[in-house]
């Protein structure tokens, strides 16, 4: 049995028309800190690098750390 662990960085965002955006960032800094998120956040913001269907990124509102496994499960015998 083989496991691969990935790692995400989840940054959400709400729009000037009031909906929510998330950005993903793969393979996310090992040892980020909450800080360097916050600032990078902020960063997408100030620059208006983002706009969704027409509609520019107001506010960060949330980030989410997320670390996946998956480990193959062999339904075969050999």
């Amino acid at each position: 049995m083989s496991a691969e662990t990935s790692k995400d960085l989840v940054l959400y965002f709400e729009r000037s028309d009031g909906k929510s955006y998330s950005v993903s960032v793969p393979d996310y800094l090992e040892g980020i800190t909450d800080e360097q998120i916050k600032t990078g956040a902020q960063g997408i913001l100030d620059e208006g690098v983002f706009e969704p269907e027409g509609f520019a990124l107001v506010k960060a509102t949330n980030a989410v750390k997320i670390e996946t496994t998956k480990t193959d499960v062999p339904l075969e015998t050999e």
